[in-house]
């Protein structure tokens, strides 16, 4: 047997995948069994094909034998934990994976990776050096290991929700020795900026908001008694993102959408047409089409109240007394307080934000401001026609460096925690599991 090792490679890194002749392909020949996992074998091909993948992301292999040897044992003692995780996710009846969800990974992974390729043909070449015999056999393999994946991670996020996955604190001893183990890995801390900012949002008047609650009223109306709902949201919908689609958002987990929306999401009943629902972008009209657990298959029509020049300078205007209050003297946290944007992305308290993500309208403004001196306002335009005003106050500016302890002490933290309890739930199953390596 000839180990699926290229397309392995591919998968997991697909902006490295080239035409066939052009990658470093391995050849493995396999005819033996690594280790088995209560009913499950895992061959020897496994090992060999995240070897190569290590390999192909740049990692430096040992040129002993006994080096590579003990990698191998790593490599394997990581398939086994995986292994063991998705048997106890396919025993727990709880655990369900969409299978509309699969196939969506599947094929947007596939046409990545297929985009890759001058050509069909090349593209099954490939295939063929992997060891599939066609493109049908590689969406059959690449699923199965989707859903794998996907059950796995669900069974984890599961257990975490029933609080049968619980952290344990680490020692302020493990931490620095954690963090003396994992210093020679850890990239150089870039140049970083912390800032508080107060973030002004456009609104449209009173009058606005009434007009666009009423059409959601009558929209409400319409669609109880039996009007399209992707009709309307073509039509009536401001999502940019969903109108096209009939207001569709697809698969949508608990806590991706903002709170109001989610509430009411996970509240309704599967065709059930919800009353407006007003959250900082509008009113919105929410149906489920299905449900798990933890997500949501919805779709929405969004009424975003009509924005005026008014509106817009209402907004710059208020931003501007801040900015001048503040150079005043004026406390910044009750100002904050009355004025920011809660509901939005922007938060009012940004601190060791790498200075070269910065987005462009802050840069330019912030790598000129001296500590401490309100500046701004900052026009912060999405293209909406509905821009925000942002008065800023520079705390600290840190250059590039080495992490300290205690910049990485939270991060230690939680690493630590997850670990140790991750490793409790796999000594259970290694329990509970007959496993014999063979390797």
């Amino acid at each position: 047997m000839i180990a699926k090792t290229a397309l392995c490679a591919l998968v997991l890194l697909p902006a490295l995948a080239a035409p066939a002749g052009a990658q470093d392909t391995t050849f493995v020949l396999v005819d033996r069994i690594a280790a088995v996992v209560g009913g499950s074998a895992i061959p020897y091909s496994r090992v060999e094909e995240e070897l190569n993948v290590f390999r192909q992301q740049g990692g430096e292999l040992p040129e002993d034998e006994a080096g590579l040897q003990e990698i191998r044992f790593e490599i394997l003692r990581q398939l086994i934990d995986q292994e063991l995780l998705v048997q106890a996710a396919f025993r727990d009846t709880t655990v369900r994976v969409n299978e509309q969800a699969v196939q969506q990974e599947v094929e947007r992974a596939v046409r990545e990776i297929r985009g890759q390729f001058g050509s069909e043909l090349e593209f099954a070449q490939q295939l063929r050096v992997a060891g599939f015999g066609s493109p049908e056999e590689y969406r059959r393999w690449f699923s199965e290991q989707t859903r794998r994946d996907m059950m796995r991670r669900t069974y984890l996020q599961q257990l975490r929700e029933r609080g049968e996955l619980v952290p344990l604190a680490p020692t302020e001893v493990e931490l620095r020795q954690f963090y003396e183990l994992t210093k020679p890995q850890q990239p150089p801390r870039p140049a970083t900026v912390s800032f508080r900012q107060v973030v002004v949002r456009s609104e449209g008047d009173s009058a606005a908001i009434a007009r666009a609650r009423a059409l959601a009223d009558s929209l409400v109306a319409l669609l109880r008694e039996g009007a399209d709902f992707g009709q309307l949201a073509r039509r009536y919908s401001s999502d940019p993102g969903s109108k096209d689609q009939g207001g569709d958002l697809g698969w949508v987990r608990r806590g991706r959408l903002v709170p109001e929306f989610d509430r009411v999401a996970f509240r309704i009943q599967p065709g059930e047409i919800s009353d407006p629902v007003s959250s900082v972008f509008g009113f919105h009209i929410i149906q489920v089409e299905r449900r798990q657990p933890t997500e949501v298959m919805v779709r929405h029509i969004l009424l975003t109240p009509d924005m005026t020049d008014a509106d817009r300078e209402r907004a710059l205007r208020t931003a501007e007394e801040i900015a001048e209050a503040l150079r005043r003297g004026a406390n910044f946290d009750s100002l904050a307080g009355l004025h920011h944007d809660q509901a939005g992305q922007e938060q009012d308290l940004i601190e060791d934000f790498p200075a070269e993500e910065l987005p462009p309208e802050y840069r330019g403004v912030l790598d000129s401001a001296a500590v401490g001196e309100p500046v701004g306002p900052i026009v912060l335009d999405r293209g909406d026609q509905r821009p925000k005003y942002a008065v800023v106050i520079v705390d600290e500016r840190r250059p590039e460096g080495e992490y300290s302890f205690e910049d990485l002490r939270d991060q230690l933290r939680t690493r630590l925690s997850e670990q140790s309890a991750m490793e409790r739930l796999l000594q259970k199953l290694r329990d509970a599991t007959y496993i014999e390596v063979r390797m």
